[in-house]
């Protein structure tokens, strides 16, 4: 022990968004404006089926593993097996699917909200910067 009690373990940089954007959207309510819907989102009413969406920041392609887009999920939660499709504008460049995601150099099986990721997405298809990943509605 030292002279403060015993040291406490820092939050992990995904917990203290979580708090800064509960406080966020707790602070814009109570000053009567709608909170965005990141903001939302994060707060605890994360949607989910097909109104997901990631935003492309990088675009690489790995031997043996396939095409890797990185960036972050902007609604939703991005899953393992989610089929997509890729959205340039409004007009559709191709369709896939997510058949990986990594985040900080480990294995995730969904990617949520505001979490910078890698979807592993087979097969490739035509990507940039920019452009939107959208999961796909299942029947």
């Amino acid at each position: 022990m030292g002279w403060f009690g015993k040291k406490k373990d820092p939050l992990d940089a995904n917990e203290m968004l979580r708090r800064y954007n509960a406080q966020e959207a707790e602070r814009l309510a109570a000053a009567g404006i709608a909170p965005s819907a990141g903001i939302a989102s994060v707060a605890g009413t994360v949607s989910t089926g097909g109104g997901s969406e990631f935003v492309v920041e990088d675009v690489f392609t790995i031997t043996g593993r396939g095409q890797v887009a990185t960036g972050r999920t902007t609604t939703g939660a991005m899953r393992t097996g989610d089929r997509v499709v890729v959205l340039r504008g409004s007009a559709q460049t191709g369709a896939s699917t997510i058949t990986g995601i990594e985040m900080f150099r480990k294995k995730a099986d969904e990617a949520p909200v505001g979490v910078a990721a890698g979807l592993l997405l087979k097969p490739s298809v035509d990507l940039a910067r920019g452009d939107v990943i959208r999961v796909t509605p299942t029947a």
